[in-house]
């Protein structure tokens, strides 16, 4: 099964803009912007499209498809 994994954070990092910037920017908590950050919850479609332009990157490169890996059980 695969996962979505965030990189919102590292492009948040990496630009010209901070994590409080981007939260006056949408109106949301410090909290909503960590969920965001950390794929816990997700902006709206058209706050990915804004972030994106903003961020200077695509869409798809706002969140990366990651293989889940699956936890085995031991049967003893």
């Amino acid at each position: 099964m695969k996962k979505l994994k965030s990189n919102l954070g590292w492009l948040i990092e990496k630009s010209d803009y901070n994590r409080e910037f981007i939260r006056k920017r949408y109106g949301k908590s410090a909290n909503t912007i960590s969920n965001w950050c950390t794929g816990k919850s997700h902006p709206s479609v058209k706050e990915l499209w804004d972030l994106a332009e903003l961020l200077g990157v695509k869409v798809d490169e706002l969140y990366t498809l990651k293989e889940e890996k699956k936890e085995e059980k031991n049967e003893q």
